[in-house]
């Protein structure tokens, strides 16, 4: 096989608000008791689907997604790299409540907190995770975690044709584990990853059809190393992009595939009008991306993976960082081919799963910081999935009330406190904190009032700039925080 290969409030009140937002479904949703299938795509931007716009990529299966389902228009994740924003996916709660903030140094999911595998497999489910695990491994395997049926790799990223037999060789080339055993390598067969796990669904669909099943398909596409057949690349020659989008998009298109297999053996099994479709990315594109130096990319100089209009990246809190393409489709339960334009958040796939079986919240730990979100986009209510947003990744952070974003990043732009109306201005390119002092100082406020009450970082460095005396009467100051900002730029 020819193949390229190139190398809100207190913590108490977030607690009390998820209690308060889950709804309990009714009669007729408990009986259906429908199957679910969960897509996390990796590293794919907002400019990476066809559906919102971009005629320089090929996603017929996924645009087919949103035809026939809800997209999402102001979809976030709760972080804007790869482990916790899945830490806040399969738990429904902000990741960081839970000391989980970046990736690596064996950050895992504490075992006191559920992960939705195992709270629907405590309602009759049958679960299934394939692809890309990273939260954790020995103790936090996925089959530790809920998991029935694993099929995948432990770790963040993963060469797309080759595995080790064995560990303790590269991470990228770390073996693929069916359940606890490891698989005969990938280069053995000659296979490619991402066709990999799209036949493991398959067949877990196939084998799983007659009682409900929850499947939790993670891609590691589109994710570095930049791999893929020739194949597919030879089926974008029509496609009007340069080579590095085009082998971008041939990679894309090997996962899309996979959620066109997916859809239609729910289909040929006559699951389709039963199950309840998510399609999601765990982050925006990534500054890292093309083949020639620099790689570390600016704005509006993306050459692979594109964050759309919006600013900055994966790992920040811009826009660029942390929204991203988000479709439900659930046949005769959800609109078809409507556009849900309030923000939602990855916590909300948690609660809105759950809330089909009647459990509204986990039977022990946190609760759902997200949100059952069937009763807001069918209409059943008028009211705001969230009033209130929060990120906190190492330094890093925002707070978004109604319009209004207040964020701090430590690239893509000046390190001041910036404030944004990102309806008026989603691409984040006025900082109107100085026009707005009072929405920026109590926006700063309600975000210390939240942040200072999370505990350390479980697995690594804290964050250096949290305010932890808040509650004792330490206000900082944006004004005044902004102000020697710049007298140091200008000094430089």
């Amino acid at each position: 096989m020819k193949k390229i290969v190139i190398s809100l409030l207190l913590l108490n009140t977030a607690m009390a608000q998820g209690g308060e937002t889950s709804i309990t479904p009714d009669a007729s949703s408990n009986k259906d008791m429908p199957n679910v299938v969960v897509i996390y795509s990796d590293d794919q931007g907002w400019g990476d689907v066809g559906y919102h716009g971009y005629d320089d990529i090929r996603t017929p299966n996924i645009d087919k997604l949103a035809e026939q389902g809800t997209q999402f228009s102001q979809a976030y994740v709760s972080a804007s790299v790869c482990g916790p924003s899945r830490a806040g996916l399969v738990t429904g709660v902000y990741q960081q409540r839970l000391g989980y903030y970046g990736n690596g140094n064996g950050a895992t999911i504490p075992t006191s907190q559920p992960t939705f595998m195992e709270m629907m497999k405590s309602q009759g489910y049958t679960t299934g995770v394939i692809g890309k695990w990273h939260l954790g491994d020995k103790g936090g395997h996925p089959v530790n975690r809920g998991a029935d049926f694993y099929y995948g790799f432990l770790n963040g990223s993963h060469d797309y044709d080759w595995s080790d037999s064995k560990e303790g060789g590269k991470k990228w080339q770390s073996p693929i584990y069916r359940n606890f055993a490891i698989e005969p390598p990938i280069q053995n067969s000659d296979g490619y990853l991402t066709e990999m796990f799209t036949n493991e669904a398959v067949d877990f669909i196939e084998r799983s059809a007659e009682k409900p099943f929850v499947l939790y398909l993670a891609y590691n596409a589109v994710h570095h190393p930049w791999v893929v057949p020739q194949r597919y690349l030879d089926r974008l020659k029509d496609v009007k992009a340069d080579d590095e989008r085009k082998l971008f998009a041939g990679m894309l298109l090997a996962m899309d595939d996979g959620v066109g297999a997916v859809m239609e053996t729910l289909k040929s099994k006559g699951l389709d009008e039963n199950t309840l479709v998510f399609f999601m990315s765990d982050n925006g594109s990534p500054r890292g991306q093309g083949l020639k130096k620099p790689r570390k990319k600016q704005r509006g100089q993306t050459v692979m993976s594109n964050p759309g209009p919006f600013n900055g990246f994966k790992g920040d809190t811009y826009e660029g960082g942390i929204r991203v393409p988000f479709i439900m489709r659930w046949p005769n339960k959800i609109p078809q081919g409507a556009t849900y334009n309030k923000p939602v958040i990855n916590l909300d796939i948690a609660a809105t799963m759950l809330a089909r079986t009647g459990v509204t919240n986990p039977p022990e730990g946190l609760a759902f910081d997200g949100v059952d979100l069937l009763p807001h986009i069918t209409g059943k209510t008028g009211k705001e999935p969230h009033k209130t947003l929060y990120w906190r990744r190492d330094d890093d952070y925002a707070i978004r009330n109604g319009d209004w974003k207040l964020t701090w990043n430590d690239q893509s732009g000046p390190q001041t406190i910036r404030l944004f109306n990102v309806v008026n201005d989603p691409g984040e390119y006025l900082d109107v904190s100085n026009l707005n002092p009072k929405i920026a100082q109590d926006l700063q406020n309600q975000f210390d009032a939240w942040d200072s009450q999370l505990p350390q970082n479980a697995y690594g460095r804290t964050a250096r700039n949290r305010n932890v005396h808040f509650e004792n009467g330490n206000i900082r100051s944006v004004k005044q925080f902004n102000a020697e900002i710049n007298s140091k730029q200008q000094q430089q």
